[in-house]
């Protein structure tokens, strides 16, 4: 059985990908495609290119962008927990300490990359 909510939320789904697919067909059909050696040549801030387009870069550079994913995706869990958390007084005390817990694992997680140096760019 779907509620109101779930309605809301698949509609708005709905919304996004008739919105995407409505403007790839519009810069389609709209858009002039002129191609010429300047445009398709590679671009890095005004300059001409140099170097290969296989530089190999950091593994660091990469350690900071997952980290930064990993985290950004855990704190995405607060907006349904807050929701949870104001409609379920009666389990407030049970679902406070379930997010202590998980919060308290976030941040042993955090202080572990931050003390391994992961998050350094040296």
């Amino acid at each position: 059985m779907l509620r109101e909510n779930h309605i809301a939320v698949m509609l708005m789904f709905l919304f996004a990908v008739l919105l995407g697919a409505a403007m790839i067909g519009l810069s389609a059909v709209i858009g002039r495609v002129k191609r010429d050696p300047t445009k398709l040549s590679v671009y890095e801030c005004g300059a001409p290119p140099s170097g290969t387009s296989r530089e190999r870069f950091s593994v660091k550079f990469y350690l900071v962008a997952i980290f930064f994913l990993i985290f950004d995706i855990e704190i995405v869990f607060f907006y349904p927990w807050a929701l949870i958390f104001r409609r379920q007084l009666s389990l407030g005390p049970l679902i406070l300490i379930e997010m202590a817990i998980f919060l308290s694992l976030l941040i042993v997680g955090y202080l572990y990359i931050w003390k391994k140096g992961g998050l350094e760019w040296d």
